[in-house]
């Protein structure tokens, strides 16, 4: 029942407006009632911005009411500060990889029976991502690169998502691959200490 529930309503999107989408990310049955988990991601770039939980009835009898609550929660929400912008675009394209390797892996560890032409071809395309990731990094202006070392506020209230997790981390992958990182060591090392006071918290 759990299982069927999960790939029945998983990724169904509830709501929507110009920059956010919000989308059933996992469900869990008890009996007669379900527990939603909604996360509303940024349609730029697909990253994590806010969730919720809804209770109701398995039977789907509050089904209206998910979409309500969705549509209030996405309506209150405007334009982020970096819509579009180069940099954030960087720091969710490493996140992604990250979450897709870090997947991988798990796969390899629990099903033995995986051929080495798939862990190869997987490999191959993981480099290309990075070499990819890399060129678009040192491209950015002068002006995107100083971006990338500023923590956002809606980043910090909600780190621990994976993918906004690992763009936090990431800035320091992301600096070490700057072929002119000397110049934004400054800017680097004030995100340095901000992040971490913002781990200690």
């Amino acid at each position: 029942m759990i299982e069927k529930e999960n790939i029945l309503y998983r990724g169904l999107c509830l709501a929507k407006n110009d920059y956010f989408a919000a989308k059933i990310s996992y469900t869990r049955v008890f009996g007669i009632n379900i527990d939603l988990s909604i996360v509303i991601y940024r349609k730029d770039t697909w990253e994590s911005y806010k969730s919720f939980y809804f209770k109701g009835l398995a039977s789907g009898a509050d089904q209206k009411e998910w979409f309500k609550k969705a549509e209030k929660m996405v309506m209150q929400l405007d334009k982020p500060e970096d819509w579009k912008r180069p940099h954030r675009y960087c720091l969710a394209l490493y996140a992604k990889q990250v979450l897709e390797d870090d997947f991988f892996r798990e796969n390899l560890y629990f099903d033995k029976e995986i051929n080495s032409k798939y862990i190869y071809n997987y490999t191959m395309t993981s480099r290309l991502k990075e070499t990819v990731l890399i060129k678009k990094l040192n491209l950015l202006s002068e002006e995107e690169k100083k971006q990338l070392f500023i923590l956002r506020e809606w980043e910090k209230n909600i780190w621990a998502y994976e993918d906004i997790h690992y763009a936090l981390f990431g800035r320091k992958y992301l600096y070490n691959n700057l072929h002119d990182k000397e110049k934004f060591s400054d800017y680097y090392e004030k995100y340095n200490t901000e992040f971490q006071i913002l781990l200690s918290d």
